[in-house]
């Protein structure tokens, strides 16, 4: 029998409907892998699920009690908790106030003893070392995911949901974390589980449910469903190859080079070189430095105790104080941060692809708004951006879509250099395939590319060269044939 069930779940906004008669139903002891494109209406779902949204129609079952519509309390009562990708827990509150917050043990007086006791047994119980005192601000995202966890284990929870619980977790926390689901599952627990990640899904994954513009696609065992038939699914065309043939790309003179570039204490000794048409991939676990170097180069990375090296751009000394400096000069940066560093999600689509080259369009003091439109439109059009209207505020597109305006923004004027940081995070398999076709098209058009991923299928996949880096430094080299997961990481984590 099911511990959770949707009958003809249906719910639309505004005359627009987002959910279309779908059913779920979620085993004890299972994983079900809840799966589609942004906008599938895979979030809306999971509201339903949690009591957060009230359906249009349709019926809601736990244990085969029908649960009145958009009442959390009594849900969460009967067993259904959330982890949501963006934590919701309180900084400054140690990691055993975050576990019995709102339930805390006591009546007169807080029995903080018994609740550090009891959080450390549910750590315990999830196979982490993880110190119930410490404030929840001093942990790591994958310390914090566990906080999260132990919540929902306090709460007894009997299914739990996870919405993208990977998205921000390193290669190594992403293993330790499949090992906690199993564990959960091993438990007895119901898991429903979206993830962009597909090879995790094929990894953790009993039975999936697939969504496509708000209907149900499919619902099944995961035995015998091929990876390609899966992403027929999702977006309801091939996709045969997620990324484009970099074989026959021909390669310029050098166009950016760091030698023994060094910004301490986060960075130390980065070297590497990308040619015109070139794509070179970073990798190497957090920490390593990365995202530290990216910044450095383009002048965001302060405040440092020293710098030393050089950088060079068409073999001519640079050193940017500025990220504006560095896109005057051609060298543009697409930070990994895009909610919070890169979309302004109140603007428009279309004043946030020109925020950067207004410059370009104003005369005599005046903003052209038809010159500015035309130019957005354009961009648009190149990078395959799907929205209504590029007036509409870009906070209300899908991930996917927000990720290709922030590519498009640095697209008015190409530069000639390219820094991606994270270019997929949080970006579903359709749109993922676009911006992997979009890169290759930079390239190929002469652009140099520099591409910063922890995930290593992506840069394994989209990479000529693979640079690894392990504590601010460049530990090694690799050109794509010689480059695979084994090498990479033993380079990740050489001493």
């Amino acid at each position: 029998m099911s511990l959770l069930v949707g009958r003809g779940l249906g719910k639309a906004y505004g005359g627009v409907t987002v959910l279309r008669d779908v059913d779920l139903a979620v085993r004890a002891g299972e994983v079900h892998a809840l799966l589609g494109e942004n906008g599938a209406g895979k979030s809306t779902l999971i509201k339903i699920l949690t009591g957060a949204v009230s359906p249009d129609r349709g019926e809601l079952t736990v244990d085969g009690v029908r649960q009145p519509f958009g009442d959390a309390l009594r849900l969460r009562n009967a067993g259904i908790s959330v982890v949501y990708q963006e934590f919701t827990l309180i900084p400054d509150l140690d990691a055993a106030e975050n576990v019995f917050l709102g339930r805390e043990q006591g009546r007169l007086l807080i029995r903080r003893a018994a609740m550090r006791t009891k959080a450390e047994q549910l750590f315990e119980e999830l196979g982490v070392s993880l110190d119930a005192r410490a404030p929840v601000r001093t942990l790591s995202v994958a310390q914090q995911q566990m906080v999260e966890i132990a919540r929902a284990l306090a709460s007894d929870a009997r299914v739990v949901i996870f919405d993208e619980p990977t998205a921000a977790l390193p290669a190594p926390d992403v293993e330790r974390f499949l090992a906690v689901v199993r564990r959960l599952r091993a438990r007895g627990l119901g898991i429903v589980y979206t993830s962009h990640r597909l090879e995790e899904v094929f990894a953790i994954a009993d039975t999936l449910t697939v969504l496509r513009d708000g209907a149900l696609v499919t619902s099944r065992p995961m035995a015998g469903v091929e990876r390609a038939e899966l992403i027929r699914w999702m977006v309801g065309r091939d996709v045969s190859e997620e990324f484009p043939s970099r074989g026959g790309t021909a390669l310029g003179e050098v166009a950016f080079e760091a030698r023994q570039l060094s910004m301490r204490p986060r960075v130390k000794n980065v070297s590497f070189q990308i040619r015109r048409g070139e794509i070179v991939g970073v990798a190497g676990l957090v920490g390593a430095g990365r995202t530290a170097a990216a910044l450095g180069i383009v002048g965001a990375l302060r405040p440092v105790q020293s710098h030393s090296g050089q950088l060079r751009l068409d073999d001519v000394p640079v050193r940017f104080r500025s990220p504006i400096e560095a896109l005057a000069s051609g060298v543009a940066y697409v930070t990994e941060d895009r909610k919070n560093r890169g979309i302004f999600p109140e603007l428009s689509a279309e004043a946030n692809i020109t925020i950067s080259r207004l410059g370009q369009l104003v005369r005599y003091g005046w903003l052209m708004r038809g010159r500015e439109r035309a130019a957005a439109d354009r961009v648009a059009r190149e990078c395959r951006v799907r929205a209504a209207s590029l007036s509409q505020a870009v906070a209300t597109l899908s991930g996917g879509n927000q990720q290709k305006v922030l590519l498009g923004r640095y697209l008015l004027s190409p530069p000639r250099v390219l820094l991606l940081d994270e270019p997929t995070r949080g970006v579903d398999v359709g749109a993922r395939a676009e911006i992997y076709a979009l890169i290759d098209r930079l390239s190929r058009d002469g652009m140099a590319i520099l591409l910063i991923s922890s995930d290593l299928t992506e840069v394994l996949g989209m990479a000529d060269r693979v640079v690894v880096m392990r504590a601010g430094q460049t530990t090694g080299e690799l050109p794509r044939g010689q480059a695979t997961p084994e090498r990479i990481m033993e380079l990740a984590t050489v001493q």
